[in-house]
């Protein structure tokens, strides 16, 4: 008995000591995995689809190594691993992982990892029992995801709703049919829910709705959208359009890596539906000739003292319809950013009946300087743009900072017409200058004074700029008035930034009467005065027909509308102890 009772006690105190050493080593590793836990939160809201204009490396170690810190990290600041990376499901297997990357733009994560060695005991020999390594890793994901687009969203369209409606006519086979400008107001401000949608027409998630037709869509809106009548009789038109079964909601609303979007996130309505009309445009125009004729109607429109345009032909080629992206701020691994969006890629032919410089004294004296045909042909430019920063919400800050880049196309004019796949196919002016009339109807009238064969052409330069927008998005949305549109509105200056060339190739005077005395060189003075007034013509023609049609589809010479109608900062994960994904070798 007195040997097993000091037996007894050695094995009760052996027991005890490993139990406090148990406990002792449990109660380390949850501090050690609070540490990283604190530390991957605070670095991850300094990636690149949460980190702002200029996100970088060192600022994610500090702020891991501060977080870390305030919760009672005492090591050596290499002791805790950081690193960049995504989390994903590589394998769509439902089991997500951490994959780390070497450049910042396409991180959305961040894994802190942190290993120490501590004995297995503090009072029995270590010498005997060792030490043991306790690591420990946390990974989190923090990313706003944005609905962005570039298809109009315009501020103050409304006046030109008589060209948007000769659109719509054409492209619904309604001749006639007209837009009243409070009601184009009323659909550019309006918004609908996400979830409103996916509950009229019976699916589960935006990827889902993504594969239905775009009637579907269009249907939809109509039913569950704050839309005024007109609209509403407009959105019943699109879903029986010619052409609406082959175009789907996919060409229209593209969802970057099937993001995830909560029910309360809204669409611009006006956007919406541009996109499916240029859509339809587009399908329609293969039947057309690869042009489609837009009828309007023209009234006095003139420059004062100058000309007279008496009518207007216009004719629309579609390139590419524009999108709405829906997607966060970062790079794919082919360094690609990967929410782009697309604003209209259009080309325009217009041909206008113009009367220049009339002057009329009764039926002693008519003269007019020409009566000619100006054709034109217009690529706006098409454009697009990416999503490249988002400065996420943090503390008592409850908004969020997007950056777009914007990358607009040279846009271009010349005398000339579109080929069948919207190319500008230039051709020169040919114009009798000047008519003279005295004592009308007794004489008659002397014509082609002045012969002139001429050429126009001008470009506005591409544009390339970073835009950050302002004010910031909010991500509260008001149970009254919804949720916050950011909106960037550029379309550029018109023809104030084209830089037009006239060329002449030929002025021969009395040219139809007395065949060709060509004297270009000598006829430059009573030439000149002509291109100014024609020059005139041209810019007059843009400003009341060719950029009051681009406005409204969210574009101009130049420039380029940028709208961000939602954002959710919901998909915030932490995942202690994840699987880290080796890089390929």
């Amino acid at each position: 008995m007195s040997v097993i009772t000091p037996l007894l006690l050695l094995i009760v105190i052996t027991l005890t000591v490993m139990a406090l050493d148990g406990a002792r080593l449990y109660s380390l590793r949850s501090d050690m995995q609070a540490q990283v836990n604190v530390a991957a939160q605070a670095a991850a809201g300094e990636a690149q689809a949460c980190g702002g204009q200029a996100p970088s490396t060192a600022l994610v170690q500090q702020r891991a190594l501060a977080a870390a810190a305030a919760q009672g990290f005492q090591g050596a600041a290499e002791e805790l691993e950081v690193q960049l990376g995504v989390i994903d499901d590589t394998d769509n297997d439902g089991v997500v992982a951490f994959a780390p990357v070497n450049i910042i733009e396409q991180s959305n994560a961040v894994l802190v990892s942190y290993t120490r060695t501590e004995p297995i005991s503090m009072l029995l020999p270590q010498s005997v029992f060792g030490g043991i390594d306790i690591s420990v890793n946390a990974a989190v994901r923090k990313e706003v995801v944005a609905t962005v687009s570039a298809a109009g969203s315009t501020a103050g369209v409304g006046g030109d709703a008589t060209l948007l409606g000769s659109l719509l006519g054409v492209v619904l086979n309604q001749p006639g049919f007209s837009l009243d400008p409070t009601d184009l107001n009323s659909l550019e401000n309006t918004t609908v829910q996400l979830g409103d949608l996916l509950t009229a027409v019976g699916v589960d998630d935006l990827v889902d709705l993504l594969a239905l037709d775009a009637s579907e869509l269009a249907a939809a809106i109509g039913d569950v959208g704050d839309v005024t009548a007109p609209v509403a009789d407009l959105l019943d038109d699109i879903v029986t359009a010619q052409g609406i079964d082959t175009v789907k909601v996919g060409d229209i609303i593209n969802v970057v890596e099937n993001a995830s979007v909560p029910a309360s996130s809204e669409f611009p309505v006006y956007d919406l539906v541009i996109s499916l009309v240029l859509n339809l445009a587009e399908q329609q125009q293969a039947g057309a000739g690869g042009l489609l004729s837009l009828p309007l109607t023209i009234n006095n429109l003139s420059v004062p003292l100058i000309a007279n345009i008496n009518s207007v032909d216009l004719g629309l080629n579609v390139g590419e319809p524009p999108t709405v992206a829906v997607g966060p701020a970062r790079q794919d691994a082919d360094g690609e950013w990967v929410t782009r969006f697309y604003a209209p890629d259009v080309t325009l032919q217009l041909s206008a009946q113009v009367e220049l410089l009339p002057i009329s004294l009764g039926p002693l004296l008519t003269f007019s300087l020409a009566d000619l045909t100006v054709p034109l042909a217009v690529n706006a430019g098409g454009g697009e743009g990416q999503l490249i920063s988002a400065d996420c919400a943090r503390g008592r800050s409850n908004s969020v900072e997007f950056g777009v880049n914007l990358e607009r196309e040279v846009a271009r004019i010349v005398t000339g017409r579109l080929g069948p796949g919207g190319e500008l196919l230039p051709e020169r002016l040919e114009a009798n200058v000047g008519r003279l009339s005295l004592l009308s109807g007794l004489l008659p009238p002397i014509e082609g004074i002045l012969y002139l064969n001429a050429e126009v052409e001008g470009e506005v330069p591409g544009v390339e700029e970073t835009v950050f927008m302002d004010p910031r998005y909010n991500l509260y949305c008001d149970p009254i008035e919804g949720c916050d549109q950011s909106q960037h509105n550029d379309l550029g200056d018109g023809l104030s930034g084209l830089d037009l060339d006239i060329t002449v190739h030929e002025a021969s005077l009395l040219r139809s009467n007395f065949g060709l005395i060509n004297l270009t060189p000598l006829l430059t003075p009573i030439v000149d005065p002509v291109l100014v007034l024609l020059n005139d013509v041209i810019s007059s023609l843009a400003e009341a027909v060719i950029n009051p049609l681009l406005r409204t589809l969210g574009v101009g010479l130049g420039g380029i509308s940028v709208n961000v109608s939602a954002a959710n900062q919901d998909g915030i994960q932490l995942i202690e102890n994840i699987a880290v994904e080796q890089p390929d070798q």
